[in-house]
């Protein structure tokens, strides 16, 4: 009888490097206790938009108010009892992207710039493979790190140490975040008794709730079942992602920083959503801001030079209905596309086709099945003049708004009723700077 052979059975053919994947624990709410003079994971403090409306969202809180009272991002205002101690502050988003900016200072003493990937405002990736000489083992600049980030910004930074950046990520995830010196080291030999312990198969990073549903559907239901299952059998399923999928459950990424590729979450595309601050019933307010939603989702594909194809909305309901749902979701194929006129009609005509009357209280537009454009997409059902023609209304409008600001040149849906473009567009990252 032939013996299985594993993917980890010859580890001398598997990519190694020295990944530290870094995150700042409860930023936001961390930044707002240093700048109050108490020590971050000591403060009972929740980041508040809106702070001043009883409707008013979370966006971050320490780590106390999370553990004691469940309170996370998206918990209301009107949530939150006075009982609970827990001081209100309103997001001062230009101060948490200067301290980001001297955080990732201090990450690139360690590593040169090719090397270093930040991957959102509270977490990087540095590899340090070439660095040993000057600072000394992995574990060793991994603390080194954490002191100096923590003595010149008073951050507390949790440590994930892997092979590659999927090890180090989910070391990060799955144990540097929960337990003092808020570093983990997870390798290829230590699979066994780390990646196949994660429970849930949404708990590991690349799977959404979608794939998972699919790999249920296939017996699948945790990742010792994945990595054990029929390789062939996953490709036919979900085609280059059922072979990523398995490698990946055996701890295996073949990407590197220099690549500047890092596997993100499935179905990357360029979104954004709003929470409402009030209730919303009237179709011509609603689509207001989903036409403004819209707007913002173009300028970032043109900004990015690249173009999609799937259109989707989410829709969040004020209260759940009849029959308990929450909200809906809807989504449609179109030509490639980064035109807000496009992406306008579409996500009007999809709120159109499913909305019941249900009061709505989040909008949110996604855009996936990205590709870069190369050149004008040609409308079957446009002349290619006004296909031209609207694609410089739009490159117009962005460099006038980089310029200027966008108040100085709005759509004219903005100034009606219901809409929020403009009372938004003073804040930094939609919120106060």
């Amino acid at each position: 009888m032939v013996a299985f052979m594993t993917p980890l059975d010859d580890l001398s053919k598997l990519p190694v490097h020295d990944i530290l994947c870094i995150d700042c624990k409860s930023f936001y709410a961390s930044t707002e206790a240093i700048r109050r003079g108490e020590f971050p994971l000591a403060a009972k403090i929740a980041v508040m938009s809106h702070e001043e409306s009883n409707g008013g969202l979370i966006l971050a809180a320490s780590p106390i108010p999370k553990q004691q009272y469940r309170v996370k991002l998206g918990t209301r205002r009107y949530q939150i009892d006075d009982e609970m101690d827990i001081e209100m502050v309103e997001p001062r988003m230009a101060d948490y992207i200067k301290k980001n900016y001297l955080i990732n200072q201090i990450y690139q003493k360690y590593t040169d710039q090719q090397h270093w990937y930040p991957y959102s405002i509270d977490e990087s990736f540095i590899d340090v493979t070439h660095s040993h000489k000057l600072f000394g083992p992995t574990s060793e600049i991994a603390a080194r790190v954490q002191d100096e980030v923590f003595a010149k910004t008073g951050i507390i930074t949790t440590v994930g140490i892997g092979e590659n950046p999927l090890l180090a990520k989910l070391a990060l995830d799955n144990e540097a975040k929960y337990q003092e010196p808020w570093r983990a080291n997870w390798t290829y030999q230590r699979v066994p008794e780390t990646i196949w312990q994660i429970e849930n198969l949404t708990d590991f990073w690349s799977i959404g709730e979608r794939t998972a549903k699919k790999l249920l559907a296939l017996g699948i239901h945790n990742l010792y079942q994945l990595a054990h299952a029929d390789r062939a059998r996953l490709h036919r399923k979900f085609g280059v992602l059922g072979d990523a999928l398995y490698f990946h459950a055996w701890g295996i990424d073949y990407s590197t920083l220099e690549r500047r590729y890092v596997p993100r979450q499935e179905n990357k595309g360029y979104g954004n959503s709003q929470i409402l601050m009030r209730d919303y019933n009237q179709l011509t307010e609603i689509e207001t801001v989903l036409s403004e939603i819209a707007d913002q989702v173009g300028t970032r594909l043109r900004k990015h030079h690249v173009q999609g194809e799937v259109v989707g909305i989410s829709v969040g309901f004020a209260q759940p209905d009849d029959q308990g749902k929450k909200g809906f979701s809807a989504q449609t194929k179109i030509s490639p596309t980064d035109q807000t006129k496009d992406l306008i009609q579409t996500v009007r005509y999809l709120f159109e086709q499913h909305w019941q009357g249900n009061t709505v209280r989040s909008l949110g537009v996604r855009v996936n099945r990205i590709s870069h454009r190369h050149a004008l997409q040609l409308n079957l059902f446009e002349s290619s003049a006004r296909s031209e023609a609207n694609l410089l209304l739009d490159q117009t409008i962005d460099q006038i708004r980089d310029r200027f600001g966008y108040q100085s040149l709005i759509r004219g849906y903005s100034k009606t009723s219901g809409a929020t473009a403009i009372s938004r567009s003073g804040l930094v990252g939609g919120h106060h700077g």
